[in-house]
């Protein structure tokens, strides 16, 4: 038995130094489908996170809007813009706008939005950075693993390796 865990932990470790930051790296703006700004969203329409990302402490994945959501707005607001008629034809096809993930982990890591924004009440921007000030989204803070057991380690939260790695990824 000790030697299949002591196997486990060479692969996961090995994996996660070669892995090293996950792409994009940090400070990258990924190019979009559209242009987005959260700035002007968050400003001009007063929302919050939790708005469009509805899903962000009720499951796994924060999730990203519908398009039924956005063209509740820009059936009036700015529907006169390229982006926007792009954003409605997305709407009419009832197809998701196929955004770029700015913060995509490796399959062997698992990470759940209910745990750490649900249950332990962590900020968007404590991993995020402040998206709500960004008129484009960059990836503003590591999700390598160093990073991830810094903050455990300041929580004082679960840091085995099982808390989120997967034993033998799919």
């Amino acid at each position: 038995m000790m030697p299949r865990i002591f196997w486990c932990l060479v692969l996961v470790t090995s994996a996660a130094l070669a892995e090293g930051e996950p792409k994009p790296p940090v400070g990258a703006a990924p190019a979009q489908p559209l242009p987005f700004s959260h700035r002007a969203h968050v400003t001009t329409a007063a929302l919050k996170c939790a708005d469009c990302h509805k899903t962000a402490s009720t499951a796994a994945e924060a999730g990203f809007p519908q398009t039924d959501l956005c063209m509740r707005c820009h059936v009036a607001v700015k529907k006169e813009s390229p982006a926007i008629a792009k954003l409605a034809g997305y709407h009419v096809a009832q197809q998701a706008v196929p955004w770029f993930r700015v913060y995509q982990l490796p399959k062997f890591v698992t990470f759940s939005h209910r745990r750490h924004h649900g249950k332990a009440q962590i900020a968007c921007e404590a991993c995020h950075g402040d998206v709500a000030a960004q008129d484009v989204v960059s990836k503003a803070k590591s999700i390598a693993m160093p990073a991830c057991q810094s903050c455990h380690d300041a929580r004082k939260a679960n840091n085995n390796c099982d808390a989120c790695h997967v034993p033998h990824p799919g």
